[in-house]
């Protein structure tokens, strides 16, 4: 199988074709904003809520997220802006990491050009000179072994285990089979079936590391007070009919599907190789496809169980916090929401009716994914110009 993809210098092939301005903290959002505004078209900005009063795990975890995100082979060329309050130690990091990946960088900082003004003004001219080189640049075929899904799931419930995520399952053992790499996160909806998953470890090495990131998660939350074993699922899967956090992890991890797992991955860590790679995150769709986007994640589908009692599926059909640069295919379940499926990429609740198999299913998911890859509008892309802030994933007090 094939799809068709933009050439990037570093090897990789991108699904789209943007040019994005990151800024290199959240003040110069703002800014970001500007510049993007100014030249439109697919220059987009990447406003996002790090700040210099996080703790310096944090501070680091942005700081791989955004170089990730920059070097994501979906963007033809990226300009950073800051304010430049450290003698702008920051932003000439995150250009120079960004710049590794060999696409043109530039980096505009308040303080070296003198004025706010200036600094736009100059940022404005940089962005649209990468519009304009980009899109001269054409797609070729590339083999499915250049591409990297993420996964992740929503609306859990029991519609979920038995077909959106088994059928997403399929499709990553397959395109793990072809060369490719497929990344799922989610690590509280690992606890109770992370036993599970550590069989699935490629080494005793990758298993330990799996139990760790989900025990580590779980001390995390008991650490409040709180004992998740006995605060999920959460009420919109219970009213979806989910029983016990077990079960909702048991449905979680199909969407990984049966292959081994290679490595066991920090959130936004691009991964070493190719093949299957769990990634530890939260549950928090942005937070989670900012980790995918950064990890070099070309497409991700969306995973939805869904019933009419779970009041979850309504709020999520069009607005997803979806990462603007990577589309986000999305795969609906319940046959009691067949009238919402114009909103969705594939509908899965054939399996449940007893019309297609796993199989069936998981080949149609594939075969969408490489025709996403290849340009054709997700559904997501369609219904809605809808932008999420890109929210970090955080351990630490905010200072």
């Amino acid at each position: 199988m094939e799809f068709m993809g933009y050439p990037r210098p570093d090897g990789s092939a991108g699904a789209r074709n943007y040019v994005a301005v990151i800024p290199a903290q959240q003040c110069a959002n703002e800014l970001a904003n500007r510049i993007a505004d100014s030249v439109g078209g697919a220059v987009l900005a990447m406003p996002h809520t790090d700040t210099c009063g996080n703790v310096k795990p944090d501070r680091d975890a942005a700081m791989r997220a955004l170089v990730g995100l920059g070097s994501n082979p979906n963007i033809a060329g990226v300009v950073v802006v800051g304010v430049g309050c450290d003698g702008g130690l920051r932003e000439d990091a995150l250009a120079n990491g960004i710049a590794e990946s060999k696409k043109p960088v530039e980096c505009f900082i308040i303080t070296r050009e003198g004025t706010y003004e200036k600094a736009l003004e100059k940022g404005t001219r940089a962005a649209r000179q990468m519009l304009a080189d980009s899109s001269t640049l054409q797609r070729e075929a590339f083999d499915i072994s250049y591409l990297t899904l993420a996964s992740k799931c929503t609306s859990s419930s029991p519609a979920s285990i038995l077909a959106c995520n088994p059928a997403v399952g399929w499709a990553a053992d397959r395109l793990v089979d072809a060369g490719g790499t497929f990344i799922f996160s989610e690590t509280a909806e690992t606890i109770g079936a992370e036993h599970l998953l550590a069989r699935r470890g490629e080494t005793e090495e990758v298993s330990r590391q799996l139990l760790e990131i989900s025990n580590r998660m779980e001390a995390r939350i008991k650490a409040t007070g709180i004992d998740i074993r006995g605060t999920q699922p959460a009420p919109g899967n219970i009213l979806g009919g989910m029983t016990t956090l077990e079960e909702k992890s048991l449905g979680a991890i199909a969407k990984s599907g049966k292959s081994k797992i290679r490595g066991a991955l920090e959130w936004a860590e691009r991964p070493p190789s190719k093949g299957m790679f769990f990634m530890d995150g939260s549950a928090s769709t942005p937070q989670v496809f900012l980790g995918f986007a950064a990890a070099g994640a070309q497409v991700i589908s969306l995973n939805f169980g869904g019933s009419t009692a779970c009041p979850e599926l309504h709020n999520y059909t069009v607005a997803v916090g979806w990462i603007p640069v990577v589309p986000a295919l999305k795969v609906l379940s319940s046959p009691a929401d067949i009238g919402l499926a114009e909103y969705f990429d594939i509908f899965a609740g054939t399996i449940i009716e007893g019309k297609e198999t796993i199989e069936e299913v998981g080949l149609r998911i594939l075969e969408e994914v490489a025709a996403v890859a290849s340009g054709k509008p997700a559904r997501q892309e369609m219904y809605s110009s809808y932008r999420e802030m890109l929210l970090m994933y955080t351990t630490g007090p905010l200072l």
